[in-house]
């Protein structure tokens, strides 16, 4: 998709910039106009800049160093964006940390990228007191919410630091380590994927020219603060446009928001959308008083990702928002979304996963790594400038298992057609052997979620000792549904092979969702299978 000429001069020559050099260009060209919008306070790109140079001087204050790690534990606030950049400005390394994991997994990742300091909430002192024999520097545990126990410095500190910074002997490049990008974490143990600012750049340039984002628009990042953070602002900054940062996930506080901020954009998984709908005023005017419904008409695109949109979706909510449906397909290792299936409604396919957006290559190949001709599954490979071809930090064996000659190996299964479409298929890892069969989970869950009384389902692996590798369902359904066991399994006989209809299927109260907004499989499994179980009936 073309873009309009003031977008394309603010993206020439936007990949040789590193991150705080495009917040001083932004300060720079429109010092007044707004940049970082929330509940709490609201910023302008000059203040903004002010804000990240007096972070930047206390960081260097306090002791942080080029080079040094910092973990970030603390909530979706304003600190998490100008902590990022600041971060990126006196030459440390940004690392979100999901404080919602068990110690055991916190103190790995703490470990393995070498933390040497931490952003932190009050809230977080439990956490952080299991931690604090590998943070030996109290002065390097920094507070966002004012003086805390555990540490010795705070957010407001930086009150009394200049509003402008000397980089000093510190120069960083546009291929300077900036960020560890982790992967959720849901098929093992979570990896920090070594992020550049040229790879965030390009991330940024290649989604604004592939999907259509404009300088004026306002952008509303829903994924957790520790899910791919950069995201909730590396489009606006290169383009100088304001963009929304909110900590709740309350479907009637976003839609209220949507209205109050304006709000443009949005980016969200598909069942956050749905729940919306509830608080939504509907276009054509029906449903309850206007009083009681957000107006959300400034929304133009619904950007989709982290689950499977079928047609069905895709239709139902471009009708009830009034506005373009757009999934997308990203991950960790890509800095971002590679594939989109839009945002043209003409030029889409439903059902599918996408296509490449400007800037990424993508391949489907055998397990020899041919390449596999269109409409065979196979696995996903992709290249290009966002992805983050340093690896894994202090992972090695991932790293040289996951990028190979320049592609990285997504370990998706998928298949493409003529048309460059991807279709998902499975993860490598949860394909099932039934009887010797490939059968792929995403196909039994597309079906069981057609069924009008599922809300959502997510199928995994199990075993039987007679009939070995089985396909287990958990299922949540609308509130008063009779759906039973035998029921779903008939309406499945209907519509799939009899060895893909699911053995064992369990009624929970709801599927288990990631921070940010994936199924969590990994907390499924370590649940035993249960034929019984039926959460609705307690």
């Amino acid at each position: 998709m073309e873009v309009d000429d003031p977008t394309t001069a603010l993206l020439d020559g936007a990949t040789e910039l590193t991150l705080h050099d495009a917040l001083a260009r932004a300060a720079a060209r429109q010092p007044d106009a707004p940049a970082l919008l929330s509940d709490e306070r609201q910023l302008t790109w000059a203040e903004l800049d002010a804000e990240v140079n007096r972070v930047a001087n206390l960081m260097r204050a306090v002791g942080f160093a080029p080079g040094d790690v910092v973990g970030f534990m603390i909530n979706k606030r304003p600190e998490v964006v100008i902590g990022f950049l600041a971060c990126c400005r006196m030459g440390a390394v940004f690392a979100p940390v999901n404080y919602k994991l068990n110690l055991d997994r916190v103190r790995d990742q703490f470990q393995t990228a070498g933390i040497a300091g931490v952003f932190t909430e009050k809230a977080r002192d439990r956490l952080l007191e299991g931690l604090l024999p590998l943070l030996p520097n109290p002065r390097l545990i920094v507070y966002v919410d004012g003086p805390g126990r555990l540490g010795e410095s705070h957010y407001g500190m930086a009150d009394d630091q200049p509003s402008t910074f000397d980089p000093g002997d510190f120069e960083a490049t546009p291929d300077t380590i900036c960020y560890l990008n982790y992967t959720s974490g849901s098929t093992g143990r979570p990896k920090g994927a070594q992020t550049t600012h040229r790879n965030i750049q390009h991330n940024a340039v290649d989604t604004i020219a592939g999907l259509g984002f404009r300088a004026d628009d306002v952008f509303l990042g829903m994924f957790s603060v520790f899910a791919h953070p950069h995201e909730l602002f590396h489009r606006s900054l290169l383009l100088g446009s304001p963009f929304v940062i909110l900590d709740s996930m309350n479907p009637r506080v976003i839609a209220e928001a949507v209205e109050r901020f304006g709000v443009t954009w949005m980016m969200a998984v598909p069942s956050f959308y749905e729940m919306m709908l509830d608080w939504v005023r509907p276009r054509d005017g029906s449903g309850s008083q206007p009083g009681h419904l957000a107006d959300v008409s400034s929304l133009r695109i619904l950007e989709s990702g982290g689950a499977y949109v079928g047609a069905e979706t895709l239709t139902r909510m471009e009708e009830a928002f009034g506005c373009t449906f757009l999934p997308v397909w990203g991950c960790t290792e890509a800095t971002g979304v590679g594939l989109a299936n839009g945002p043209d409604p003409a030029a889409r396919k439903l059902g599918a996963t996408g296509r490449p957006i400007p800037g990424y290559e993508f391949r489907v190949v055998d397990d020899k790594g041919r390449d596999l001709p269109p409409g065979e599954v196979g696995e996903l490979l992709m290249r290009g400038p966002a992805v983050t071809t340093r690896g894994y930090i202090n992972q090695p064996e991932e790293t040289v298992a996951a990028f190979v000659d320049g592609w990285y190996h997504t370990q998706d299964l998928c298949t493409m057609d003529e048309d460059g479409f991807v279709r998902f298929v499975s993860r490598k890892s949860e394909m099932l052997k039934i009887g010797g069969i490939r059968v792929y989970p995403l196909e039994i869950e597309a079906v069981i979620k057609e069924h009008p009384d599922v809300v959502d389902v997510v199928v995994v692996r199990a075993e039987e000792r007679v009939r070995g590798e089985v396909a287990r369902a958990i299922v949540s359904t609308v509130p008063g549904s009779g759906l039973t066991v035998r029921g779903l399994q008939s309406y499945c006989r209907g519509r799939l092979a009899v060895y893909k209809v699911p053995r064992i299927v369990e009624f929970w109260q709801e599927v288990p969702k990631l921070p940010n907004g994936k199924i969590d499989k990994q907390a499924v499994l370590r649940t035993p299978p249960d034929p019984t179980r039926d959460e609705r009936e307690g």
